[in-house]
């Protein structure tokens, strides 16, 4: 049996512990970041991650990207210097102009032992996309004349996937989330549309012309787009799979 002194001996250490834990299970439950590797790209994207339990929380991201010619952008001005022209898919982006909305809804598996949405996590998303382009496509006849025709596009595009990163939380409020790879799969449909008086085609350059647009796009061996051309433009139908790549991108937020 324990004596009295012994047993008011022991209620400090045992404060102390209940103390430790107590401060072990607090831990910021919510989170505001932005994604700044996307800003490279004029994409603004930010997300609100919620803490459901000790290691598992939802997010939901928003993402949209005003309209922007994308021969403009840094990156794509180092590669036009680098390469200095002759490469047919960076002429092709260089008249590209294009805008979209994205909204992104991911439940986070959180690793380690620290409480909280932080270390490495498996995150298993759902994601709704917008696109809007609009395209400057130049085409050549058989006698050598460079017709260029207008295409508009827009098309949406829903799938989900899996993403692997890891989250650190530094000085309590302030956290750095690392996207280290993570991809996404779906069903992608839309139309696309051009108009052009191109009733002086040929039969043979109508055909061509069709079956160049129909090769614009292929995922997997499937033709995405399925034109129509005829003397007054081009419609076109956009069916396909969603593919998107999640991965080497950084976004920084505040905990609270």
């Amino acid at each position: 049996m324990l004596s009295a002194p012994a047993i008011f001996a022991q209620i400090p250490n045992s404060i102390n512990q209940d103390e430790a834990a107590a401060t072990e299970l607090k831990f910021p439950k919510n989170n505001v970041k932005i994604n700044l590797s996307s800003l490279a790209l004029n994409n603004y994207s930010f997300f609100l991650e919620r803490s459901l339990s000790r290691k598992i929380s939802f997010s939901a991201g928003f993402r949209t990207m005003p309209t922007t010619n994308l021969g403009e952008l840094a990156i794509v001005k180092k590669l036009n210097d680098k390469i200095n022209g002759g490469d047919e898919i960076l002429t092709g982006i260089n008249r590209m102009q294009t805008r979209g909305n994205a909204y992104t809804g991911e439940f986070r598996f959180y690793g380690g032992k620290k409480p909280g949405a932080r270390g490495i996590y498996l995150a298993v998303y759902g994601r709704y996309a917008q696109f809007n382009h609009n395209y400057n496509y130049q085409f050549t006849t058989a006698n050598n004349d460079v017709i260029s025709i207008p295409l508009k596009s827009k098309a949406n595009g829903y799938g989900g996937g899996l993403m692997l990163g890891k989250q650190w939380l530094v000085a309590k409020r302030v956290t750095f989330d690392w996207y280290i790879l993570g991809g996404h799969y779906g069903k992608l449909s839309g139309s696309s549309s051009g108009v052009k008086d191109l009733s002086s085609l040929s039969p043979a350059d109508i055909q061509k012309l069709k079956q160049n647009l129909d090769d614009i796009l292929v995922i997997g061996g499937k033709h995405v787009l399925a034109s129509t051309v005829n003397n007054q433009g081009i419609s076109g139908k956009i069916d396909g799979p969603f593919v998107g790549v999640r991965g080497l991108g950084f976004s920084l937020g505040i905990a609270f």
